[in-house]
Parts: C-alpha cells; structure tokens; sequence
C-alpha cells in the first residue's frame, strides 16, 4: 500500500504537465472544428494597402477637402493628444480607485492575535463582495461600459473616460491587493511585535516594500488605456481610431500607415519608458558621496548623510511628468491649449431624464410591459436558446483558439528573446570571448525577437481585427487572428519576465555539461516556470473573451454581435446587457477553473 502511495504522486509530477497540454491541444482542435473555415467571399480589391507601409504621408490624400481644411498632421497630432488626454483622465480616476477597493481586497491589514477572531470573521464578508465587484468591473469591456455610459449619460468625453476608468480600477485593486498579500510579512509582524497598529502597520511596512511593482504595473495599465482610448474612435469619440476607421474606408492607406505608425511609436515610447522606470525602481542606487566621518550626534552628519543620501533621478522626472501631464488633460486653459470641453452643456435631454430612461430601458422586456420578475426568467431561456448560446460558444472558441495560437507562437520565440540565452556566451558559462559576427548576430537576434513582441503588443486588437476584415472577409479567422497577434506580444513579455527572473542554475548547469541553448529552455526553463505560465495564461484568455465579445460588433456571431444588433437597431439595452452577463459568466467561470488547475499542478 505505501508502494502505491509513493508511485503516485512521482506519476503525477511526471504528466500533470503533458496532461494539460494535451488538454489544450484538444481544446484547440474543438475550437477550430466550431468556428470552420475562412469567408468565401473574400472582399474587393485592396491593391496598395502592404505596399503604403513604405510610403507614409504627412498629406491629406482626399481631393474634396476646402483650402480653409485642417492639415492632416496637425489633425492626428491633435487627435493623437486627445487620445493621450483621455487615458490620462481615466487613469487619474482608475488609481486612487484601484488603490483604495485593493485596500478592501487585501488582507494584509486585517488585526492578527488572540481575541481579534470576531473582527475578523466581520470582515470576511466585506472582502468577499469587494472581491466580486472588481471582478463584475474588469470582466465588461471597457468599451461596452462606454456604450452603456454613453446612452445614460450623454455623449461627452468625461464619460468615455469614466467607461475607460471603472473596469482599469478593478484590474488594478485585483493586482495590489495580490502583490501586498504576497509580499514576506516579515517587516510587518516586526512593527505589530513592537506595538504597532496593523494599519500603521501596513501602510509603513508593506506598503513601501510594493510601491515599485505597484508604479510600474500601473505604468503598464496607462499603455493598455492609450490602446483602448484609441479604440474609442470607433464608437464616435474624436481620437485616433477615428481617423484610422476613415482613411481605412476611404482607402486612404497612406495615410492610414501614418496614423499607426504614430500610435505604435506613442505605446512603444510608453513601454520603453515602463521598463527602464521597473529597473531603476529595482536596483539599488549608489551613494553620491562618501559617507562623512563625523560623530553621528553631530548635526552636519545627518545634513552630509542627506546629501549623500543615493537617488535615481527617472522615477522622480516620471512622477512630475506624470502629475503635470494629468492637470494639464483636466485643465487645459492653465496654458491655454485648446481642447474638446470634458462636458458639452448643450444637451438633447436633462440628463436626469436620460438616466431615467435608460434605467427603465436596461429592465426586461416582459417586466417593464407590466409583467413580474417571475416573467424575466422565460425572455431570458428565449434568448438563451435563439442567439445567446450559439454566440457565446463561438465567443469562447474565438478568445481559445487566439490565446492558445498565441502561447504556441510565444513558447516558440521564447528562448530566442532571452538575454541568457539569445546570447554568444549563453549564461558566461564558458570562458574566452566569443566572434564578434557571433556576438552581433545573436544580440540582433535578441533585440528583433523582442521588439517583435513590442510590436505586436502596440496596436489594438480592434484596430487589427477591423483591418483583416477589411483585408480578408468577415468571418471569425480574422478575430482570432488579431487575438493572437496582439497576445503574442503580451505573453512574451509576461514569460520573458517569468524566466529573466528564474534562477538561472539549473539551466546554466546544463550548457555546462554539453546542452544546447533548447536542451536547457526545454528541461529547466519550461518545466519550473510552468504553473507561472498557466497563471499568465488564464488571465489573458479572460482578457480575450472580454475582447472577443467586441470583436464581434464588426460584423462575425459573436456576443458582440448581438450587442451591436441590440443597439444599432431597437436601442434594446435589456437584451445588450443579458449578452454582457453572459460573457461575465464566463469569466467568472475561466477563474475558478484557473485556480483548481494551478491547485492542481501546485499540489502534483
């Protein structure tokens, strides 16, 4: 019997990884089967639209405009800033949002000790609903709360940043709230032992200690906030994706090349800027100066030690960039820069009114008609059974098959963005100095393979899934396409991460012994960051069923489809927010699922 017992869990450390990833292979083959082959029908003719990227214009193409017409650089410069602008007023609103509900979230101040256990089951319940409320914030689109804000609350850009605001807060207070929890509690038990308060506590302690993880995470969510202030463009709001969508139609692809080339150099400036700002908030700084030898209760040694004291001046430039940038997108008449109003006073309707309707709106249909609740329950197994099950098993087809194309793709180019790797000395495991072609070959090979990554990252799955419809027809291959490319990016900075920060031991001792750069990814990298790669995994594939379910208002079954159709043509938003819950549903679900499979791998 202890035969066995011993047996089994060697069995399960050996296939619990082949287990999952022939699941997911499954899984790929399922999704691909559902959502068949490509559009038939391909569109007309795009004769020119590769063939622009070399030939950029700063030019209007159009010659209708009037003489008196804006210039088209000075119009996507200020569509551009408008872009900026917005994300920074949704960021302004999203972090002292996400910092305060990830307060609530964590239980790193909770009281500890004898006698604190009643308080502490009373605080139970309050995590419990503040964890589901961000969840409900970050599982809808930002854009589907845009819609919603929209037709409640007008069509002002202050809305639009509030729709980019509530679902960024709630992604935010979940990622502080896990980074404080996982923090060493060290610090923190050392200031209770001593008599301090577990608030002082935390906010003395843990809260220094996650700062930099915190800044530069939130630096990152300003990245995705330009992207999705971009798409915003889409649904009427005067940005960037405005001018993308014109030139597009109008096959103005020389311009169209322009406009995203600029957004691209924008969120790639953003990205460059996030990672030199998470090395310095990293690295230790050396001092400036010796320390002084005077007597340590002599006044000019404290005043020598400040002095010397060891600073890094990017994180300070960034902060003061940072606060100016976001009075300046709230105030613009300080330096009287002209911009959109954030609010029109001019309004169709009293916005009380307007709320009031949407409201009455947003009620089932059999229930408003004077109807019970009891009546809801057949309208909603009616749209279950009609649209709603066929579009939400091709949402999640779409967002599986794109996030599980994505991991191949990245698991493939991995190694070859690896610094310790892509590299002519892998891990200086051997002495002498390598060729110098060798050591620029492998180094170009690096720095492409990443800014392969950047790249793919910079545009928005909405801006390259409306293009591929364009280009290739409407069916839901174009969706799944620009998934992938857009998550290729993302997981190959999130894994790049994973294993420039695994202790490189193991691998370096294989290369050492003979291995090859692929031997040591394969039998050392792989194998111990995989529960870290599942986890980034699970949270991307909820991220593209959130944006599978929009991709769909292009024109592919999709929730998204039946959103726009709610929408567009009896402004039934009963039936738009059914469609949204549906997709929430689901990501509640890919939760619970991520947890009991990385439960699972942890305990194997």
């Amino acid at each position: 019997m202890s035969r066995r017992t011993n047996i089994r869990p060697r069995l399960l450390h050996g296939n619990s990884r082949k287990l999952t990833v022939c699941g997911f292979l499954f899984l790929f083959v399922i999704c691909v089967w559902h959502l068949g082959p490509g559009s038939q029908h391909l569109p007309g003719s795009h004769d020119g639209f590769l063939t622009a990227a070399f030939h950029p214009t700063l030019s209007d193409q159009s010659q209708s405009l009037p003489p008196d017409a804006t210039p088209f650089a000075t119009r996507i410069l200020r569509e551009m800033m408008a872009t900026i602008r917005y994300a920074l007023i949704a960021m302004s609103l999203a972090v002292p949002a996400g910092m305060v509900l990830g307060f609530f979230a964590s239980t790193a101040w909770w009281p500890r000790g004898p006698g604190r256990g009643p308080l502490r089951a009373l605080l139970h319940p309050l995590h419990f609903l503040i964890r589901l409320l961000i969840t409900l914030m970050r599982s809808i689109h930002e854009l589907i709360w845009a819609l919603f804000f929209l037709a409640a609350l007008g069509s002002d850009p202050l809305t639009a940043c509030i729709a980019l605001a509530l679902p960024f807060a709630g992604t935010l207070a979940k990622v502080f709230s896990e980074i404080i929890d996982e923090l060493p509690s060290q610090a923190r038990d050392q200031a209770l032992s001593s008599g301090t308060g577990p608030i002082q506590a935390f906010f003395t302690t843990l809260i220094p200690q996650s700062f930099p993880d915190m800044a530069t995470y939130t630096l990152y969510r300003f990245e995705c906030a330009l992207r999705s202030s971009a798409v915003l463009g889409f649904i009427g709001i005067e940005t960037i994706g405005l001018s993308i969508q014109k030139s597009f139609e109008n096959n103005f692809y020389n311009e169209l090349w322009t406009e995203l080339y600029l957004l691209v150099s924008v969120i790639m400036l953003v990205d460059i800027l996030g990672a030199a700002l998470r090395k310095r908030l990293n690295t230790i700084p050396s001092r400036r100066a010796p320390v002084p030898d005077l007597a340590h209760n002599d006044p000019r040694f404290l005043r020598a030690l400040r002095k010397s004291s060891p600073r890094f001046l990017l994180p300070r430039v960034v902060f003061l960039a940072t606060f100016a940038s976001t009075l300046l997108a709230w105030f613009p008449q300080l330096i009287a820069i002209e911009a959109t109003p954030l609010l029109r006073s001019a309004e169709t309707l009293d916005r009380g009114e307007r709320i009031t309707r949407f409201i009455d709106k947003m009620t089932p249909q059999p229930v408003r008609e004077g109807g019970t609740w009891c009546d809801a329950g057949t309208w909603a197994a009616q749209l279950w059974a009609d649209p709603g099950k066929e579009a939400l098993l091709n949402t999640l087809s779409i967002a599986t098959a794109a996030i599980l194309i994505a991991a191949m793709a990245a698991w493939i180019f991995l190694p070859w963005a690896s610094r310790n790797l892509a590299n002519a000395r892998p891990f200086h495991a051997f002495h002498g100095n390598p060729h110098w072609l060798s050591s620029l070959l492998w180094k170009s090979c690096g720095m492409i393979t990443r800014a392969l990554f950047l790249l793919s990252r910079a545009i928005p799955e909405y801006i390259i899934a409306y293009l591929l419809i364009g280009l290739l027809g409407i069916s839901a291959w174009p969706l799944v396409l620009a998934l992938a490319i857009h998550n290729f990016g993302i997981l190959g900075r999130l894994w790049g991460e994973v294993i420039e920060n695994q202790a490189p031991h193991a691998a370096r001792h294989i290369v050492q012994s003979g291995g090859s750069r692929i031997q040591s990814y394969l039998h050392s990298y792989v194998p111990e960051s995989f529960n870290r790669f599942i986890l980034y995994l699970f949270y991307r594939w909820e991220t593209c069923v959130r944006e599978a379910t929009i991709l769909g208002m292009l024109g592919v079954v999709s929730l998204g489809y039946h959103i726009q159709l709610a929408r567009n043509f009896s402004r039934a938003y009963d039936e738009m927010l059914f469609y949204v819950l549906l997709g929430a549903a689901m990501i509640f679900i890919g939760d619970i699922l991520s947890f009991f499979l990385r439960r699972f791998l942890t305990r194997s």
